[in-house]
Protein backbone atom coordinates (compact mmCIF):
# COMPACT_ATOMS: atom_id res chain seq x y z
CA UNK A 1 0.00 0.00 0.00
CA UNK A 2 2.90 2.09 0.46
CA UNK A 3 4.21 1.54 -2.45
CA UNK A 4 0.93 2.99 -4.11
CA UNK A 5 0.73 5.70 -2.09
CA UNK A 6 4.02 7.29 -2.49
CA UNK A 7 4.94 7.12 -5.69
CA UNK A 8 3.10 10.63 -6.53
CA UNK A 9 4.79 13.74 -5.09
CA UNK A 10 3.81 14.66 -1.40
CA UNK A 11 0.89 17.41 -0.92
CA UNK A 12 -0.46 17.04 -4.37
CA UNK A 13 -4.41 16.75 -5.17
CA UNK A 14 -7.75 17.40 -3.77
CA UNK A 15 -8.60 16.06 0.07
CA UNK A 16 -11.65 15.53 -1.22
CA UNK A 17 -10.35 13.18 -4.48
CA UNK A 18 -7.54 11.63 -2.30
CA UNK A 19 -10.24 10.36 0.70
CA UNK A 20 -12.32 8.79 -2.04
CA UNK A 21 -9.43 7.32 -3.64
CA UNK A 22 -8.29 5.77 -0.28
CA UNK A 23 -11.94 4.51 0.39
CA UNK A 24 -12.02 2.70 -2.76
CA UNK A 25 -8.88 1.33 -2.03
CA UNK A 26 -10.34 -0.44 1.40
CA UNK A 27 -13.57 -1.88 -0.52
CA UNK A 28 -11.51 -2.62 -3.38
CA UNK A 29 -8.96 -4.84 -1.01
CA UNK A 30 -11.61 -6.40 0.92
CA UNK A 31 -13.80 -7.29 -2.52
CA UNK A 32 -10.60 -9.00 -3.38
CA UNK A 33 -10.19 -10.93 -0.64
CA UNK A 34 -13.51 -12.20 -0.96
CA UNK A 35 -13.09 -13.03 -4.29
CA UNK A 36 -10.30 -15.44 -2.94
CA UNK A 37 -7.73 -13.44 -5.27
CA UNK A 38 -3.80 -13.68 -5.12
CA UNK A 39 -1.97 -11.19 -2.32
CA UNK A 40 -0.07 -9.52 -5.23
CA UNK A 41 -3.51 -9.15 -6.82
CA UNK A 42 -4.58 -8.00 -4.18
CA UNK A 43 -1.88 -5.31 -3.73
CA UNK A 44 -2.29 -4.15 -7.63
CA UNK A 45 -5.63 -3.03 -6.94
CA UNK A 46 -5.63 -1.64 -3.88
CA UNK A 47 -2.84 0.51 -5.72
CA UNK A 48 -4.14 1.00 -8.43
CA UNK A 49 -7.65 2.57 -6.55
CA UNK A 50 -5.25 4.98 -4.99
CA UNK A 51 -4.18 6.58 -8.22
CA UNK A 52 -7.19 5.79 -10.29
CA UNK A 53 -8.30 9.55 -10.23
CA UNK A 54 -4.62 10.80 -10.99
CA UNK A 55 -4.66 11.89 -14.66
CA UNK A 56 -3.51 9.42 -17.32
CA UNK A 57 -0.64 11.73 -18.55
CA UNK A 58 0.80 11.73 -15.04
CA UNK A 59 0.71 7.63 -14.86
CA UNK A 60 1.87 6.71 -18.51
CA UNK A 61 5.48 7.97 -18.26
CA UNK A 62 6.03 7.84 -21.63
CA UNK A 63 3.15 10.58 -22.27
CA UNK A 64 4.02 12.13 -18.87
CA UNK A 65 7.99 12.83 -20.40
CA UNK A 66 7.01 13.96 -23.80
CA UNK A 67 4.91 16.83 -21.87
CA UNK A 68 7.22 17.44 -19.58
CA UNK A 69 9.40 17.96 -22.53
CA UNK A 70 7.08 20.38 -24.12
CA UNK A 71 6.79 22.63 -21.51
CA UNK A 72 10.78 22.17 -21.00
CA UNK A 73 10.07 21.21 -17.45
CA UNK A 74 12.80 19.09 -15.67
CA UNK A 75 11.35 16.38 -13.89
CA UNK A 76 12.79 15.63 -10.52
CA UNK A 77 15.21 12.79 -10.52
CA UNK A 78 14.62 9.42 -8.35
CA UNK A 79 10.85 9.49 -8.37
CA UNK A 80 9.12 5.95 -8.03
CA UNK A 81 6.99 4.79 -11.04
CA UNK A 82 4.23 2.95 -10.85
CA UNK A 83 4.26 -0.91 -11.33
CA UNK A 84 3.66 -2.07 -14.75
CA UNK A 85 0.58 -4.55 -13.35
CA UNK A 86 -0.89 -1.62 -11.74
CA UNK A 87 -0.28 0.68 -14.83
CA UNK A 88 -2.07 -1.74 -16.99
CA UNK A 89 -4.72 -2.29 -14.90
CA UNK A 90 -5.15 1.73 -14.53
CA UNK A 91 -5.19 1.76 -18.51
CA UNK A 92 -7.39 -1.01 -18.65
CA UNK A 93 -9.69 0.67 -16.06
CA UNK A 94 -9.86 3.73 -18.53
CA UNK A 95 -11.09 1.77 -21.56
CA UNK A 96 -7.66 1.09 -23.03
CA UNK A 97 -8.14 -2.11 -24.44
CA UNK A 98 -5.09 -2.41 -26.09
CA UNK A 99 -3.08 -3.47 -22.58
CA UNK A 100 -5.69 -5.71 -21.65
CA UNK A 101 -5.41 -9.53 -20.84
CA UNK A 102 -8.22 -11.66 -18.91
CA UNK A 103 -6.39 -11.16 -15.52
CA UNK A 104 -5.99 -7.37 -15.69
CA UNK A 105 -9.60 -6.94 -17.15
CA UNK A 106 -10.85 -9.27 -13.58
CA UNK A 107 -8.89 -6.49 -11.68
CA UNK A 108 -10.19 -3.50 -13.04
CA UNK A 109 -14.19 -4.65 -12.93
CA UNK A 110 -13.40 -5.28 -8.81
CA UNK A 111 -11.90 -1.24 -9.03
CA UNK A 112 -14.79 0.03 -11.27
CA UNK A 113 -17.60 -1.74 -9.08
CA UNK A 114 -15.63 -0.31 -5.89
CA UNK A 115 -15.72 3.42 -7.69
CA UNK A 116 -19.05 2.90 -8.49
CA UNK A 117 -19.96 2.26 -5.16
CA UNK A 118 -18.51 4.79 -3.29
CA UNK A 119 -19.56 7.52 -6.07
CA UNK A 120 -23.07 6.27 -5.57
CA UNK A 121 -22.96 7.28 -1.88
CA UNK A 122 -21.26 10.41 -3.01
CA UNK A 123 -23.96 11.51 -5.23
CA UNK A 124 -27.12 10.26 -2.69
CA UNK A 125 -27.74 13.58 -1.19
CA UNK A 126 -28.18 14.93 -4.63
CA UNK A 127 -31.13 12.06 -5.56
CA UNK A 128 -34.61 12.34 -4.73
CA UNK A 129 -34.45 8.55 -2.89
CA UNK A 130 -37.51 6.08 -2.28
CA UNK A 131 -36.42 4.08 0.82
CA UNK A 132 -36.61 0.54 -0.50
CA UNK A 133 -34.52 -2.03 0.23
CA UNK A 134 -32.69 -2.10 -2.87
CA UNK A 135 -29.78 -0.47 -4.48
CA UNK A 136 -30.17 1.87 -7.71
CA UNK A 137 -27.11 1.06 -9.25
CA UNK A 138 -26.21 -2.52 -10.82
CA UNK A 139 -22.77 -2.27 -8.94
CA UNK A 140 -23.52 -0.75 -5.79
CA UNK A 141 -26.09 -4.30 -6.02
CA UNK A 142 -23.53 -6.66 -6.91
CA UNK A 143 -20.81 -5.32 -4.05
CA UNK A 144 -23.90 -5.60 -1.52
CA UNK A 145 -24.22 -9.12 -2.52
CA UNK A 146 -20.27 -9.86 -2.05
CA UNK A 147 -19.68 -8.15 1.25
CA UNK A 148 -22.90 -8.29 3.07
CA UNK A 149 -22.54 -10.52 6.03
CA UNK A 150 -26.27 -10.00 8.25
CA UNK A 151 -29.44 -9.17 6.95
CA UNK A 152 -32.10 -6.61 8.12
CA UNK A 153 -34.15 -9.48 9.70
CA UNK A 154 -31.03 -10.74 11.70
CA UNK A 155 -30.08 -7.32 12.79
CA UNK A 156 -33.80 -7.12 14.14
CA UNK A 157 -33.33 -9.98 16.13
CA UNK A 158 -29.72 -8.31 17.96
CA UNK A 159 -32.20 -5.15 18.46
CA UNK A 160 -34.64 -7.71 20.30
CA UNK A 161 -31.25 -9.19 22.83
CA UNK A 162 -30.92 -5.43 23.39
CA UNK A 163 -31.81 -4.74 27.09
CA UNK A 164 -35.24 -4.01 27.99
CA UNK A 165 -35.81 0.13 28.34
CA UNK A 166 -38.00 -0.76 31.96
CA UNK A 167 -41.17 1.18 32.31
CA UNK A 168 -39.63 3.11 35.38
CA UNK A 169 -36.99 4.28 33.31
CA UNK A 170 -39.82 5.75 30.47
CA UNK A 171 -41.39 7.27 33.13
CA UNK A 172 -38.51 8.93 34.64
CA UNK A 173 -37.86 10.28 30.33
CA UNK A 174 -41.48 11.27 30.32
CA UNK A 175 -41.16 13.41 33.76
CA UNK A 176 -37.85 15.03 33.09
CA UNK A 177 -38.36 15.81 29.19
CA UNK A 178 -39.56 19.36 30.07
CA UNK A 179 -37.88 21.75 31.65
CA UNK A 180 -41.13 22.42 33.76
CA UNK A 181 -40.10 20.15 36.81
CA UNK A 182 -40.01 21.13 40.48
CA UNK A 183 -37.40 20.66 43.22
CA UNK A 184 -39.61 17.52 44.57
CA UNK A 185 -40.90 16.03 41.29
CA UNK A 186 -36.65 15.80 40.50
CA UNK A 187 -35.87 14.81 43.94
CA UNK A 188 -38.95 11.85 43.90
CA UNK A 189 -37.87 10.84 40.23
CA UNK A 190 -33.98 10.66 41.94
CA UNK A 191 -34.53 9.06 45.07
CA UNK A 192 -35.76 5.87 42.89
CA UNK A 193 -32.27 4.86 42.31
CA UNK A 194 -29.15 5.19 44.57
CA UNK A 195 -26.52 5.92 41.73
CA UNK A 196 -28.75 8.75 40.51
CA UNK A 197 -28.74 10.17 44.03
CA UNK A 198 -25.27 10.00 44.26
CA UNK A 199 -24.57 11.21 40.91
CA UNK A 200 -26.26 14.71 41.77
CA UNK A 201 -24.39 14.78 45.22
CA UNK A 202 -21.33 14.14 43.44
CA UNK A 203 -21.85 16.80 40.98
CA UNK A 204 -23.10 19.29 43.31
CA UNK A 205 -19.65 18.96 45.24
CA UNK A 206 -17.69 18.82 41.85
CA UNK A 207 -14.87 21.56 40.89
CA UNK A 208 -17.25 23.09 38.82
CA UNK A 209 -19.81 24.33 41.72
CA UNK A 210 -17.31 24.00 44.76
CA UNK A 211 -19.43 25.12 46.95
CA UNK A 212 -18.33 26.51 50.50
CA UNK A 213 -19.17 23.11 52.60
CA UNK A 214 -19.77 19.86 51.39
CA UNK A 215 -23.40 18.63 50.27
CA UNK A 216 -25.09 15.53 51.66
CA UNK A 217 -28.48 15.94 50.99
CA UNK A 218 -30.09 15.15 47.99
CA UNK A 219 -32.68 18.12 48.20
CA UNK A 220 -29.99 20.58 48.81
CA UNK A 221 -28.11 19.18 45.42
CA UNK A 222 -30.89 20.13 43.65
CA UNK A 223 -31.56 23.52 45.03
CA UNK A 224 -27.74 24.31 44.85
CA UNK A 225 -27.46 22.86 41.18
CA UNK A 226 -30.44 23.97 39.93
CA UNK A 227 -33.54 22.46 38.42
CA UNK A 228 -32.16 22.36 34.79
CA UNK A 229 -28.90 20.62 35.62
CA UNK A 230 -30.22 18.49 37.30
CA UNK A 231 -32.77 17.68 34.80
CA UNK A 232 -30.05 17.09 32.79
CA UNK A 233 -28.01 14.97 34.95
CA UNK A 234 -30.64 13.01 35.49
CA UNK A 235 -31.55 11.96 31.78
CA UNK A 236 -28.11 11.96 30.88
CA UNK A 237 -27.59 8.85 34.04
CA UNK A 238 -30.30 6.67 32.52
CA UNK A 239 -29.19 5.98 29.55
CA UNK A 240 -25.21 6.00 30.51
CA UNK A 241 -25.61 2.20 32.32
CA UNK A 242 -26.46 1.45 28.14
CA UNK A 243 -23.16 1.92 27.55
CA UNK A 244 -20.82 0.67 30.19
CA UNK A 245 -18.91 -2.15 28.12
CA UNK A 246 -15.57 -0.50 27.43
CA UNK A 247 -16.03 -0.08 24.13
CA UNK A 248 -18.92 1.60 24.12
CA UNK A 249 -17.51 4.48 26.48
CA UNK A 250 -16.07 6.73 23.44
CA UNK A 251 -19.87 5.90 21.78
CA UNK A 252 -21.63 7.50 24.93
CA UNK A 253 -18.86 10.46 25.07
CA UNK A 254 -19.92 11.01 21.60
CA UNK A 255 -23.56 11.24 22.75
CA UNK A 256 -22.92 13.23 25.62
CA UNK A 257 -21.14 15.80 23.02
CA UNK A 258 -23.84 15.62 20.44
CA UNK A 259 -27.16 16.04 23.23
CA UNK A 260 -25.13 19.22 24.45
CA UNK A 261 -24.56 20.45 21.21
CA UNK A 262 -27.75 19.90 19.78
CA UNK A 263 -28.76 21.87 23.19
CA UNK A 264 -27.08 25.07 21.82
CA UNK A 265 -28.24 24.49 17.87
CA UNK A 266 -31.76 24.89 18.73
CA UNK A 267 -31.21 28.32 20.61
CA UNK A 268 -29.82 29.31 17.78
CA UNK A 269 -32.70 28.29 15.72
CA UNK A 270 -35.51 30.78 14.63
CA UNK A 271 -38.24 28.09 14.92
CA UNK A 272 -38.24 27.77 18.29
CA UNK A 273 -36.87 24.67 18.71
CA UNK A 274 -37.68 22.83 22.28
CA UNK A 275 -33.34 22.46 23.65
CA UNK A 276 -35.11 20.19 25.97
CA UNK A 277 -35.96 17.82 23.04
CA UNK A 278 -32.90 18.35 21.34
CA UNK A 279 -30.85 17.27 24.37
CA UNK A 280 -32.60 14.03 24.77
CA UNK A 281 -32.53 13.23 20.97
CA UNK A 282 -28.91 13.89 20.95
CA UNK A 283 -28.28 11.12 24.33
CA UNK A 284 -30.46 8.50 22.53
CA UNK A 285 -29.31 9.53 18.38
CA UNK A 286 -26.91 6.99 18.48
CA UNK A 287 -28.61 3.68 20.43
CA UNK A 288 -29.01 1.78 16.83
CA UNK A 289 -24.58 1.30 17.10
CA UNK A 290 -25.83 -0.61 20.42
CA UNK A 291 -27.22 -3.26 18.23
CA UNK A 292 -24.38 -3.18 16.02
CA UNK A 293 -21.44 -3.49 18.36
CA UNK A 294 -22.95 -6.63 19.86
CA UNK A 295 -23.20 -8.20 16.01
CA UNK A 296 -21.55 -11.69 14.67
CA UNK A 297 -17.65 -11.61 14.59
CA UNK A 298 -17.85 -11.81 11.24
CA UNK A 299 -19.58 -8.48 10.94
CA UNK A 300 -17.30 -6.80 13.09
CA UNK A 301 -13.97 -8.02 11.67
CA UNK A 302 -15.21 -6.65 8.37
CA UNK A 303 -16.96 -3.53 10.13
CA UNK A 304 -13.47 -2.38 11.88
CA UNK A 305 -11.34 -3.59 8.94
CA UNK A 306 -13.50 -1.17 6.35
CA UNK A 307 -13.79 1.72 9.32
CA UNK A 308 -10.00 1.39 9.76
CA UNK A 309 -9.05 2.05 6.57
CA UNK A 310 -11.11 5.28 6.15
CA UNK A 311 -14.68 3.85 5.18
CA UNK A 312 -17.39 6.26 6.79
CA UNK A 313 -19.40 4.06 9.64
CA UNK A 314 -22.79 4.76 7.60
CA UNK A 315 -21.47 3.45 4.35
CA UNK A 316 -20.04 0.34 6.28
CA UNK A 317 -23.18 -0.75 7.82
CA UNK A 318 -25.30 -0.32 5.08
CA UNK A 319 -23.16 -2.49 2.88
CA UNK A 320 -23.17 -5.37 5.75
CA UNK A 321 -26.21 -5.26 6.48
CA UNK A 322 -28.57 -3.46 4.54
CA UNK A 323 -29.16 -0.45 7.46
CA UNK A 324 -27.56 1.94 9.01
CA UNK A 325 -27.50 3.10 12.32
CA UNK A 326 -29.94 5.73 12.10
CA UNK A 327 -32.81 2.68 10.96
CA UNK A 328 -31.34 0.59 13.30
CA UNK A 329 -32.03 3.32 16.33
CA UNK A 330 -35.41 3.99 15.26
CA UNK A 331 -36.63 0.73 15.75
CA UNK A 332 -34.87 0.62 19.07
CA UNK A 333 -36.67 3.62 20.66
CA UNK A 334 -39.77 2.18 18.92
CA UNK A 335 -39.58 -0.70 21.00
CA UNK A 336 -38.13 1.54 24.05
CA UNK A 337 -41.93 3.31 23.62
CA UNK A 338 -40.58 6.63 22.37
CA UNK A 339 -42.48 9.43 20.40
CA UNK A 340 -42.86 9.09 16.86
CA UNK A 341 -40.93 12.44 16.32
CA UNK A 342 -37.69 11.03 18.31
CA UNK A 343 -37.96 7.85 16.03
CA UNK A 344 -38.50 10.18 13.07
CA UNK A 345 -35.58 11.83 14.19
CA UNK A 346 -33.09 9.53 14.80
CA UNK A 347 -34.05 7.41 11.64
CA UNK A 348 -33.18 10.00 9.57
CA UNK A 349 -31.03 12.36 11.53
CA UNK A 350 -27.83 10.97 8.72
CA UNK A 351 -30.60 11.86 6.17
CA UNK A 352 -32.16 14.86 6.53
CA UNK A 353 -32.98 15.43 3.11
CA UNK A 354 -35.29 11.90 3.35
CA UNK A 355 -37.28 13.78 6.29
CA UNK A 356 -39.51 16.91 6.84
CA UNK A 357 -38.07 16.56 10.66
CA UNK A 358 -36.49 19.38 12.07
CA UNK A 359 -34.71 17.62 14.95
CA UNK A 360 -33.37 14.85 12.33
CA UNK A 361 -31.92 17.91 11.14
CA UNK A 362 -30.54 19.30 13.86
CA UNK A 363 -28.99 15.96 14.94
CA UNK A 364 -27.41 16.08 11.45
CA UNK A 365 -25.69 19.29 11.90
CA UNK A 366 -24.75 18.17 15.85
CA UNK A 367 -23.18 15.54 14.00
CA UNK A 368 -21.36 17.87 11.86
CA UNK A 369 -20.37 20.41 14.57
CA UNK A 370 -18.68 17.49 16.71
CA UNK A 371 -16.98 16.22 14.35
CA UNK A 372 -18.26 12.71 14.30
CA UNK A 373 -17.00 11.69 10.82
CA UNK A 374 -19.30 8.65 10.86
CA UNK A 375 -20.79 10.06 7.36
CA UNK A 376 -19.37 11.35 3.97
CA UNK A 377 -19.33 15.43 4.34
CA UNK A 378 -22.15 16.75 2.43
CA UNK A 379 -22.43 20.43 1.66
CA UNK A 380 -25.77 19.82 0.05
CA UNK A 381 -26.77 18.15 3.04
CA UNK A 382 -25.34 20.91 5.27
CA UNK A 383 -27.64 23.66 3.65
CA UNK A 384 -31.21 21.51 3.59
CA UNK A 385 -29.99 20.99 7.40
CA UNK A 386 -29.88 24.36 8.45
CA UNK A 387 -33.10 25.51 6.09
CA UNK A 388 -34.64 22.75 7.95
CA UNK A 389 -33.99 24.20 11.35
CA UNK A 390 -33.46 27.69 10.25
CA UNK A 391 -30.40 28.03 11.79
CA UNK A 392 -27.92 30.65 9.83
CA UNK A 393 -24.99 28.40 8.74
CA UNK A 394 -22.37 31.26 9.75
CA UNK A 395 -22.86 30.14 13.54
CA UNK A 396 -21.55 26.57 13.06
CA UNK A 397 -17.78 26.82 12.65
CA UNK A 398 -17.97 29.07 16.16
CA UNK A 399 -20.64 27.27 17.86
CA UNK A 400 -19.63 26.73 21.20
CA UNK A 401 -20.54 22.84 22.05
CA UNK A 402 -21.59 24.12 25.48
CA UNK A 403 -20.05 21.27 27.15
CA UNK A 404 -20.75 22.03 30.37
CA UNK A 405 -18.68 20.90 33.28
CA UNK A 406 -21.02 19.64 35.32
CA UNK A 407 -21.65 16.62 32.83
CA UNK A 408 -18.35 16.19 32.85
CA UNK A 409 -19.10 13.34 35.99
CA UNK A 410 -21.05 11.61 33.15
CA UNK A 411 -18.07 10.94 30.85
CA UNK A 412 -16.01 7.91 30.90
CA UNK A 413 -12.42 8.28 31.28
CA UNK A 414 -10.59 8.24 27.62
Amino acid sequence: MEHGRNWLPEGRGDPGVQAHCQRVAAWSRELASVLGLSPSEERAVEQAALSHHVSQVAIDLPSRQRLLHDLKIEEAAGRPALPEEVEQLLQTFWGNEAVCDPSTAKLAAVLEMCDDFDQYFEAEPLAELETGDGAINPSVETLFSYLQVTSRADVSRVIDRLPVFPRAAREMVKCLSTADASVGELEKVASLDPVMSGLLIQTANSSYYSPRSPIGALRHAISYIGVEATRKVLLAATFRSNFASMRLHQLWNHSLDVAQTAEHLAMHSRLHLDPSEAFLAGLVHDVGRLAFSIMPATFLERFYRLTDRGCPAVEVEICLSGLCHGEVGAQTLEQWKFPDNFREAVRWHHRPERSTSALASLLYLAEVVCESGEDLPSAIRMRKACRQTDIDPAVLPDLNRGQQGYLEILRFAA
